[in-house]
């Protein structure tokens, strides 16, 4: 059951998904029994929840972490510019390293990371872009309402490197070197302010499942979601709103399906724009596209990035309800395509109108057995 939720309302997702990444970092699927009710039960919440018992805390944490690079090399981490805000971009990695300092001056986790991406603003359009750094966090908890609250602050950011591979705008190449400023400059700056938000992992005793919100959640508080997922045996693979300007696409995944006789279920609401093209496609496709549009203006295509065809190629109309369809798919990896360009799908938007009119499209994947 699914209950779409416009406005930037307050939901919980109970699930079986492990979907805890973001820009550098990410967060491994722990059993139900790893930590939470048993540690409470054993030391209780005042015990846990005290600030000065590090090395218990620590130690918890410490859970899960075998696989914590494992999970942000999976899929694009989503890049937002406040915690309610539509995604406006992806991150997506190539390698990553993590080491945790379990010393006393420390207790925190480093994580190593390269990677590439794109981004849109209303200054430069969509920048394109590769980056690595290093980042140190602290990570801490406490305990709510049978919930653990997991948050990962930024202690150190150290050479984070930026390069950009576009500059969508010829505009914006022009004005960022009369202000004396350089696209390199700019988009570090963007990829900076994402790592500084942290993020928050929050996983409930009762079901087992996580959740996970860029920046930190206050205690007590759940991570927006625009549809709330009930009564289900199905795996939530994304649940977001992401926003896609006039001539570009967004790029979700590439998600992993392990078992035959699987589909994936596609549940979407459409806003802002007349409508928009949704495309399921293999993640060697996915690539193709994804590489043609790091590096050169204006959305990918089939032909332009020699890549085969789509396993679903349909329309999302504005006030059309719910769009809802599923996806037969064979072990493998798989990209969701949002696109608001003429470059793929079966739509043209209108370029003749005065405002970008950019598609909002909130969105749940799922999946589980075929139909």
């Amino acid at each position: 059951m699914l209950a779409h939720m416009h406005a930037l309302a307050r939901s919980s997702v109970v699930s079986t998904a492990c979907l805890a990444i973001t820009l550098g970092v990410g967060s491994g699927c722990t059993s139900p029994d790893s930590f939470g009710s048993r540690a409470v039960a054993v030391v209780g919440a005042g015990v846990i929840n005290d600030p000065s018992n590090k090395s218990l805390r620590f130690d918890i944490l410490k859970f899960g972490l075998e696989s914590f690079c494992t999970e942000m090399l999976r899929a694009g981490a989503p890049l937002k510019f406040g915690d309610d805000e539509p995604v406006v971009g992806r991150f997506f990695a190539d390698s990553c390293q993590s080491q945790v300092l379990d010393d006393d001056a420390h207790k925190s986790f480093v994580v190593q990371y390269t990677g590439r991406g794109y981004a849109w603003t209303n200054v430069t359009e969509r920048l394109g872009f590769n980056s690595s750094g290093v980042v140190e966090y602290q990570s801490d908890f406490q305990l709510s309402g049978g919930a653990m609250y997991v948050y990962f602050r930024p202690r150190l950011i150290d050479g984070a490197a930026f390069q950009t591979t576009l500059v969508e705008s010829a505009l914006a190449k022009g004005g960022l070197a009369i202000a004396g400023l350089n696209a390199n400059t700019l988009g570090k700056h963007i990829v900076e302010s994402e790592l500084r938000r942290g993020f928050t992992v929050i996983r409930r005793d009762s079901s087992g499942s996580m959740d996970f919100a860029l920046g930190l959640v206050a205690t007590g508080e759940v991570p927006f979601k625009p549809f709330e997922v009930k009564r289900t045996n199905k795996q939530v693979l994304a649940n977001e709103r992401t926003e896609v300007h006039q001539g570009q696409q967004d790029y979700v995944g590439a998600f992993e399906v392990k078992d035959s006789g699987q589909a994936l279920y596609l549940t979407a609401a459409l806003d802002g724009a007349p409508s928009a093209d949704v495309l399921v496609v293999p993640k060697p496709v996915g690539d193709a596209l994804l590489d043609h549009y790091l590096q050169t203006a204006g959305g990918a295509s089939i032909t332009s990035a020699s890549a085969g065809p789509a396993l679903l190629d349909d329309t999302v109309a504005q006030g059309g309800g719910l769009w809802q369809r599923f996806v037969n798919v064979d072990p493998g990896r798989y990209y969701l395509v949002i696109d608001n360009s003429a470059q793929l799908g079966k739509t043209t938007p209108d370029t003749s109108m005065k405002d970008d009119a950019a598609a909002k499209l909130d969105y749940v994947i799922l999946l589980g057995d075929r139909p």
